[in-house]
């Protein structure tokens, strides 16, 4: 190459040569090999999002469930969890309405514990503890948990249940 009045100007030559061919690959190899690295990393945050929001899902299924339930029955709820089936209150079909808590909480119990791609997750459970705070006033906490890697993973919803 040759200047002159400050202008580049190519002296006959046409296209790249062998070297500087192989060090602008080399270069985009090693880009390339960074961008290729975040793809693992990104794929278990995208995982992790997943089951975070299917959990959250999942435990405001049931704090509905609750909320529709007479207030002095939910208490019978206290202490359930799905890991324990003998937790579980029994189904009383002569109140009025009929107490469904029991069948409520199986089919709660295999929705959180189904297969991941219908929305559940994978050797999930559900708990949910009930303590009154004040006559006509209880504290419901649902808690929805799951295995995952490095360690277990859990989404936790408390809200206040009253009398109209």
């Amino acid at each position: 190459m040759s200047f002159s009045h400050g202008r580049l100007r190519l002296s006959g030559r046409r296209g790249l040569s062998l070297v500087e061919l192989l060090m602008a690959m080399t270069i985009v190899s090693v880009a390339m090999l960074g961008v290729v690295g975040m793809f693992p990393v990104a794929y278990q945050h995208l995982r992790v999002g997943g089951d975070l929001t299917k959990a959250t899902g999942l435990a405001q299924r049931m704090i509905e469930l609750l909320r529709d339930e007479p207030l002095q029955v939910v208490p019978r709820y206290h202490r359930a969890d799905t890991r324990m089936p003998s937790s579980f209150p029994a189904d009383d079909p002569g109140l009025t309405p009929p107490f469904r808590g029991g069948s409520s909480l199986v089919g709660w119990g295999a929705e959180i514990a189904s297969a991941p791609p219908t929305g559940g997750l994978h050797r999930g459970w559900g708990r949910i503890e009930v303590a009154p705070i004040d006559r006509g006033l209880l504290s419901i906490t649902v808690t929805v948990g799951w295995p995952a890697t490095p360690t277990d993973r859990s989404v936790q919803l408390t809200t206040l249940l009253g009398q109209e």
